[in-house]
């Protein structure tokens, strides 16, 4: 645990320091061109999260449109059964024989 916090605390200097000397080094500069390449990738990642949230939402309806249809014809084949069951005379499946 203590080596945990010893080298967190030497990253921490380690880049304080790092820091301080492209500062001094090249002034701002470094920096204004990593906020402009930051803001290019945020915008990238904006628009392609957006269409990747569209392809979902569409698969999303595509799937709830099957479960709706499998109800249905499961539904049905139920109620088809059912009349089967009544014309047949068995109501619970099994044949009435004479004994």
């Amino acid at each position: 645990m203590f080596k945990l916090i010893k080298r967190i605390i030497g990253l921490v200097i380690a880049a304080i320091i790092v820091l301080l000397s492209v500062s001094l080094w090249r002034g701002g500069e470094p920096f204004r061109w990593f906020g402009q390449k930051s803001e290019k990738a945020g915008e990238v990642l904006k628009n392609r999260s957006e269409k990747i949230g569209e392809e979902a939402d569409r698969i999303r309806e595509k799937t709830e449109s099957v479960a709706d249809t499998t109800k249905k014809v499961t539904n049905k084949i139920r109620k088809t059964g059912d009349k089967l069951k009544g014309l047949t005379g068995s109501d619970d499946g099994e044949s009435k024989g004479t004994d």
